[in-house]
């Protein structure tokens, strides 16, 4: 099926079955969870969290990376800022992924040098390769290592420190394995506590 008639498809067949569920988001949104992942194709938002438009604030990019606060990703930045301090969401998830090409670029960044945007992207996570900088780190743990971080760089932003220290925000990481659809919910809270298994 072609995009075009997946629309086509979109607006006979579906759309009028949901007209009431689609015009109670006219009037805004309120969702209760920020979802942060990877644009790996593979993976999709409301299909493996089975929810329904206006559920999951998302933010999507190689890697499901977070940059430092002021480091000048202003998407990023105010996209958190908007979902903690306007939308009051209640937990930010960080979702990994098996195979992840942007985790096994920065396993290797030697590979990027032909492609300095991505390499400078995924360096991003380059403290992940500092904490193990004298051990081999599998592609397994450096997905969810990198998944930690992600969740240490969110606790540097203030809006999220606000809001965790009310105790109006959770920060969750997860990894997704979309070859056999399981979710590792991860019990490490920082990257300082994770240890390679």
């Amino acid at each position: 099926m072609t995009l075009n008639q997946g629309i086509e498809k979109f607006q006979t067949q579906v759309f009028p079955k949901r007209q009431e569920e689609f015009r109670r988001l006219e009037s805004g949104q309120s969702p209760e969870t920020l979802f942060i992942t990877c644009s790996d194709s593979r993976i999709d938002p409301n299909l493996i969290t089975q929810t329904a438009p206006g559920e999951l604030f998302v933010i999507r990019n190689a890697g499901n990376i977070v940059p430092r606060p002021g480091v000048g990703e202003l998407s990023v930045e105010a996209t958190i800022q908007y979902a903690v301090d306007v939308l009051k969401v209640s937990q930010i998830i960080v979702c990994g992924h098996s195979h992840c090409g942007a985790v096994t670029g920065l396993l290797n960044l030697d590979s990027l040098e032909s492609m300095p945007a991505i390499r400078d992207w995924v360096k991003r996570s380059e403290a992940l390769l500092e904490r193990f900088r004298d051990g081999e780190l599998s592609l397994a743990d450096a997905i969810r290592g990198n998944v930690l971080l992600q969740l240490d760089h969110l606790r540097e932003y203030e809006c999220v420190q606000r809001a965790t220290a009310a105790g109006d925000l959770q920060l969750l990481g997860w990894v997704y394995h979309f070859e056999s659809g399981e979710v590792d919910f991860l019990n490490e809270t920082s990257l300082a506590g994770f240890n390679i298994a």
